[in-house]
């Protein structure tokens, strides 16, 4: 019962939950069943230090709002790059787009200041312009080393 409570707290799918800790479906697929098997420790740990990995990642998410609210003033819209499959959220150092959209879930449950709107990462000039200003103040680095970074583009600014 617990690995399926830390899928579904980690926002994964079962094809996602499989491929993450490198199990067949059909093994997650028997953790949903009435009388599930235990799962193997080492699954409970990978699942639990991407859902603490996620909650670090919602806090700064927050705290990049947060920054660019105090620098620009409020706004009525922010909108925050999700990857639009899954290649897109492993070059970004996340193991699938559930995973960064449940990061992006626990910090947009308390971005209450503004309407929180996902948008597709990098196909709007406010996604683009977000991830290059990224790329300018971690100059040198691979997105693997910068995974909590978040395309973050505030709109209708006051």
């Amino acid at each position: 019962m617990t690995a399926r409570l830390l899928i579904d707290a980690c926002g994964l799918s079962h094809r996602e939950a499989a491929e993450f800790l490198s199990v067949r479906l059909d093994t997650i697929k028997s953790w949903y069943r009435r009388n599930p098997p235990a799962a193997r420790q080492g699954v409970i740990n990978e699942l639990a230090e991407l859902h603490a990995r996620q909650r670090r990642a919602a806090a700064h998410l927050i705290r990049q709002v947060r920054t660019l609210v105090t620098e620009h003033g409020a706004a009525d819209r922010i909108e925050i790059g999700l990857a639009s499959d899954d290649a897109g959220a492993r070059s970004i150092g996340w193991p699938c787009v559930g995973a960064q959209r449940m990061a992006i879930a626990l910090a947009a449950a308390r971005l209450t200041q503004a309407r929180v709107v996902i948008v597709p990462r990098g196909t709007t000039l406010a996604t683009v312009a977000a991830i290059e200003s990224a790329n300018t103040k971690n100059p040198g680095t691979t997105p693997e080393q910068v995974p909590n970074s978040f395309p973050v583009r505030l709109r209708g600014l006051a």
